[in-house]
């Protein structure tokens, strides 16, 4: 966010002292103030939540000791895409529309969090309505002049950018995969209804997700496992989590062979060093062919652009509402309101055999792994994006990969990869999906397949038993 546009003044003078008596409260005063100087030229956050953050803190250092280790997520710090509604934030998703809209109650999911003790600091940008992945009013805080992503860019930009350990995204049609992969974080997509959107501004019903971006998987863990407790128990109490249970040479792996040939190479070499890795630790690797273009693509609008129509009648309806949109936003929702119900009764019932399909994949193999992206991050103003010698649209070369999750719900995450280039370069990011409901099991293969990339023996050993 720009400076001078933070939406609750930080205390100063003495109530400033009083927010800081507590470990909690002085972690979390210095955190804001780096914060409101680092955010000028990054530009994560729509409005921070200074006095709210602090006063958040103070409550949680007025806890006795016992009180606050009940406390998962004990003043740790998060944003908030601010499609979700956030009190006291104005959650306006980046449209003038709904500019000054400032829910009073939280989406189920932020209260979830701030029950556990989380602490958000505020909310992050994100494309108008979630329409987009490019998020372009967020600089990258890493490599400048790259995209970071979208339309969870604020949230995972604020987490690259080492202010928050994890941060609260949607993914519609790879929204939190997309910039984490963009910004060389974690993102995680829970299987799809696990984690309630109530409170979560619609974009598309059927595909909408809720889930973290981290700066690893064990704390998108610890923040899935508040949000869908039932789904993701706590990882001391995880029967996934025994080291004992299974090893890598019990584990087989499809890998989506089209995909990671159709990826430039600095990608496919990425990913091709990371299944030697898994070869030599004994895992079973196998190609497999995921459903794809052309039908993918044909699917993905159709249901994309219908549903979103339904979620946003009220402002076709009006039409001084609707010219407020940006363009992209309007020819989308018109686009979907021209769609014939028959071509959506036909894209539902192919995405349902996409779906079948995907199963009967998870019945022969534990995981499927593709690149998150096919390319690195691209420039942030970039229109077309060439991979191979062929040019491709940004908003379509991005959402290739990722899209199939969203319409088949499985749980998938996105995983940053050693980079044969260095730190100083952007990183390729794999994308590993796992059977639907089976979100812990993923979680923690997921943390092991962290350790085994890095070269360090993980804590788990291993992938853990169904």
């Amino acid at each position: 966010m720009k400076p001078g546009q933070a939406g609750e003044a930080m205390p100063t003078g003495p109530d400033a002292g009083a927010a800081a008596c507590g470990p909690v409260s002085a972690a979390m005063a210095a955190l804001l103030r780096r914060v409101s100087i680092e955010d000028g030229p990054i530009g994560a956050l729509s409005e921070r939540l200074d006095a709210s953050a602090l006063a958040a803190a103070a409550r949680i250092d007025a806890l006795s000791a016992q009180s606050r280790a009940a406390l998962p997520l004990a003043g740790m710090p998060v944003v908030v895409k601010d499609l979700i509604d956030t009190p006291p934030a104005s959650c306006c998703g980046g449209l003038s529309l709904l500019e000054g809209w400032r829910p009073n109650v939280p989406a189920e999911a932020v209260r979830r969090l701030q029950a556990a003790g989380a602490v958000v600091i505020g909310v992050g940008h994100t494309d108008n309505a979630g329409f987009g992945v490019r998020t372009a009013q967020v600089r990258h805080p890493r490599w400048p002049g790259l995209t970071v992503g979208g339309s969870s860019g604020g949230s995972a930009a604020a987490v690259a950018a080492g202010w928050v350990p994890a941060a609260l995204g949607t993914d519609t049609g790879g929204s939190i995969r997309i910039p984490a992969a963009c910004c060389g974080v974690v993102g995680f997509k829970p299987t799809w209804g696990r984690v309630p959107a109530a409170g979560v501004r619609t974009l598309v019903a059927s595909l909408d997700h809720v889930g973290p971006i981290a700066a690893d998987v064990a704390t998108a863990r610890r923040i899935q496992a508040v949000l869908d407790p039932e789904g993701v128990p706590p990882a001391d109490a995880s029967p996934h989590a025994a080291p004992q249970a299974r090893r890598w040479g019990q584990l087989r792996i499809g890998v989506a062979r089209t995909l990671v040939a159709a990826s430039e190479h600095r990608v496919s070499a990425a990913v091709e060093r990371v299944l030697e890795r898994l070869r030599a630790a004994g895992a079973e690797v196998v190609p497999v062919d995921l459903p794809g273009d052309p039908l993918l693509e044909q699917v993905h609008e159709t249901v994309f652009c219908h549903e979103a129509a339904l979620a946003w009648a009220a402002v076709l309806r009006e039409p001084r509402d609707l010219a407020q949109l940006p363009a992209l936003v309007s020819s989308t929702l018109l686009a979907g309101a021209a769609v014939p119900v028959e071509s959506y009764r036909r894209a539902m019932a192919a995405r349902a055999d996409m779906r079948a399909r995907v199963d009967r994949l998870l019945d022969s193999v534990d995981l499927l792994l593709s690149p998150t992206l096919p390319v690195l991050a691209p420039a942030a103003d970039a229109r077309q994006v060439r991979v191979r010698g062929k040019d491709f649209g940004f908003t379509g070369l991005l959402i290739r990969n990722t899209r199939l999750f969203n319409h088949t719900g499985h749980p998938v995450l996105a995983l940053p990869l050693p980079s044969a280039a260095g730190a100083d370069r952007p990183q390729p990011s794999l994308q590993i999906a796992a059977g639907t409901g089976r979100d812990a099991w993923l979680l923690d293969t997921g943390a092991g397949l962290e350790a085994l990339f890095a070269g360090v023996p993980g804590s788990r050993g291993g992938p853990s038993a169904a």
